[in-house]
């Protein structure tokens, strides 16, 4: 066998090669899971903002259909206000296991998402 030589400068270079190898892996680690997150919220705000808009537009349309139901377009959106007065009184009941269960839920999303990209490599 050939004797290999020690070099200190080549040593020297292997770690600085590592170390620099080590940045740029922890950088893309750290861009890939903000992008991950990013394009989550992005999609689940998208959702949330579409559900509004359906939400909105049936309870006009339930307004209106209570109003045929009454006679009167005002009493139809008066007893449309008392339903979501029922629904916001259940939920004042409800709060805290709802926040409980919601918190849970985006945590679980979360880690499956942090998880997801772990299992990639």
């Amino acid at each position: 066998m050939e004797d290999q030589k020690f070099s200190f400068q080549g040593v020297l270079q292997k770690i600085k090669e590592y170390l620099k190898n080590t940045k740029n892996l922890t950088v893309l680690t750290v861009v890939d899971k903000l992008s991950s997150l990013i394009s989550t919220i992005v999609t689940d705000g998208l959702m949330i903002i579409f559900g509004f808009f359906i939400l909105l537009f049936l309870s006009i349309g339930l307004g209106f259909y209570f109003g045929e139901l009454f006679g009167s377009n005002a009493l139809g959106f008066v007893a449309l206000a008392g339903v979501y007065l029922i629904l916001v009184v259940i939920l004042i009941v409800a709060k805290n296991s709802i926040e409980k269960s919601l918190m849970n839920l985006s945590i679980r999303k979360f880690l499956k998402k942090w998880n997801e990209t772990d299992d990639d490599k």
